[in-house]
């Protein structure tokens, strides 16, 4: 485990007092396992059969085109300008833009479901989650989940899958809170549940342009993951710096262990 000298960044306190510990969810506590290209081909595909049985009179190539390329201008534009507008607002607005009247919440959320039903499938537990979860409550530290995604069912789904949920005491979720990550208002929005300053917390992520980034500009401490980070090996073209820096989760006790001290 790499332990790097404290950060002496203007206003981040020279000594750690975190009690209260933040995690990312993708890549960070779970892992996907299967081939994107051919789960979202299988995914659009559910997400058109449920809307026809829900009366919905589409030509499946048309639809799964449209669909598709809204997703992506809309998977371009949140990176650009932080906004999640939701993938149920992406579903609604084609829907309508293809001549349907505005759809009831609970038939988009039904096909919604059906969407994300397939994508479910193929995430995993990281198998020292669990065990670090538990520790770190035995040593009294307060969790929370801060998550990039565009909905708030699918992330609840896969919290449940795993039996995660009852480890957190605030999930703050992109889709709900309206912005996305490293944007500072949601990290903002954490300190602020837990009535916490910066210097109390801990954010731990694998994506240096979202949860180290987003954790730095508040001041918070950060923990870099690399197991499963997409910036491990190019780390040194961004000028986004970790307080720490560990592979697996469970490194963590060493981290709470040196902080203590």
């Amino acid at each position: 485990m790499n332990l790097p000298p404290l950060d002496t960044r203007k206003n981040k306190s020279s000594l750690f007092i975190a009690r209260i510990v933040f995690f990312d969810l993708g890549d960070t506590l779970i892992y996907f396992d299967g081939d994107w290209t051919k789960v979202l081909q299988r995914s659009t595909e559910c997400l058109w059969k449920k809307l026809v049985a829900s009366g919905y009179p589409l030509n499946r190539e048309q639809f799964s085109r449209d669909f598709s390329d809204r997703m992506r201008k809309y998977y371009m534009d949140r990176n650009k300008n932080l906004v999640e507008y939701t993938s149920a607002r992406v579903l609604q607005d084609c829907l309508m833009d293809l001549g349907f009247p505005e759809p009831e919440p609970e038939i988009i959320r039904n096909a919604l479901k059906a969407l994300y039903s397939v994508s479910q499938e193929f995430w995993n537990l990281e198998e020292d989650t669990l065990p670090t979860l538990h520790f770190l409550q035995e040593q009294d530290f307060r969790l929370g989940l801060i998550s990039n995604a565009s909905d708030v069912d699918d992330v609840y789904a896969l919290l449940g899958k795993f039996n995660l949920t009852e480890y957190f005491e605030h999930i703050i979720i992109s889709a709900d809170f309206g912005m996305r990550k490293p944007h500072r208002e949601i990290f903002l929005e954490g300190l602020r549940l837990f009535q916490a300053e910066p210097q109390d917390c801990f954010m731990v992520g694998d994506r240096l342009d979202m949860d180290i980034l987003g954790a730095n500009q508040v001041n918070m401490p950060s923990i870099w993951i690399t197991r499963r980070s997409i910036h491990k090996g190019t780390e040194f073209g961004f000028d986004v710096k970790p307080d720490f820096e560990i592979y697996a989760l469970s490194e963590i006790k060493e981290i709470v262990k040196s902080t203590e001290k």
